[in-house]
């Protein structure tokens, strides 16, 4: 089976550390723009598919220049510097000759240790006591039905008592989670602008830094069930929002975290 996230991020190699693809038009904003996860999962997947690659995906920061349109994207993936252990790469996405996006990427293999801390998952309503997004925002982006999303904590267009949110979330036609998967959903949550006021602000993110912590036994093991997704915000004013993301497995595993600007009207 091909998954809609592989069919749509299925990059054309080209000569050495050079890819293209068509812009996605099923990750893609009402504003004709390409959704920022897909984005930042085609970053990822250059440096995957990049042959002197030697570990997983461990760290992403990417910028936001400008809107990726439909039409053709060409992305430049360089090995900046490489350890025993560690690899630190640039990529570049641009389109009709001009840059839209950078990114940082670092992929190192890593082993367990006899250290095992991480901060504690949330507790909350289960997937089936939560509301299913469509229901709350039938007028979403078409790129939002290709996830499988449960809010627990917080409604969007509502003046809620601070811009916390928490979602079950999954990928809506059966697709295992992974390192590039993970990359967009660490995109989907709305802007906290949403959580409060009931006024509609449009904005875009500007800089999104994502953090992979998940062993591959941890991604096999969350395989195809819901994570839990909680997204809180420090600031809305001066034009200006951030989004901090932590995504859980289901059984208590912290997978990745975010943390993102990004600026509104």
């Amino acid at each position: 089976m091909t998954y809609i996230l592989d069919r749509e991020t299925a990059l054309v190699a080209q000569e050495e550390g050079q890819f293209t693809i068509a812009a996605s038009d099923v990750y893609r904003n009402p504003t004709g723009m390409a959704f920022g996860g897909w984005v930042a999962a085609i970053a990822g997947r250059a440096v995957e598919m990049h042959p002197e690659c030697r570990g997983p995906l461990v760290s992403q920061q990417i910028v936001y220049m400008t809107g990726v349109g439909p039409g053709e994207v060409s992305i430049s993936v360089k090995l900046l510097r490489a350890g025993s252990s560690t690899q630190f790469w640039r990529v570049e996405l641009s389109q009709n000759g001009s840059m839209t996006n950078a990114a940082d990427i670092v992929t190192s293999t890593r082993r367990p240790t006899d250290i095992d801390y991480q901060v504690e998952m949330p507790a909350t309503r289960s997937p089936e006591e939560s509301i299913s997004l469509p229901s709350v925002n039938p007028m979403a982006p078409k790129w939002v039905s290709h996830y499988d999303q449960r809010i627990a904590k917080g409604i969007p267009f509502a003046v809620n008592e601070s811009p916390e949110a928490i979602v079950w979330i999954r990928e809506a036609d059966g697709r295992p989670v992974d390192r590039i998967s993970l990359l967009s959903i660490l995109d989907t949550p709305m802007p906290r602008t949403f959580f409060v006021t009931e006024q509609f602000r449009p904005g875009s993110t500007v800089t999104m830094a994502s953090y992979i912590y998940a062993s591959e036994e941890d991604l096999a093991e969350a395989g195809t069930d819901y994570m839990l997704l909680r997204v809180t915000g420090a600031t809305v004013r001066n034009s200006a929002t951030d989004g901090r993301v932590e995504l859980w497995s289901k059984n208590g595993i912290l997978l990745a975290t975010s943390s993102q600007i990004g600026f509104f009207r």
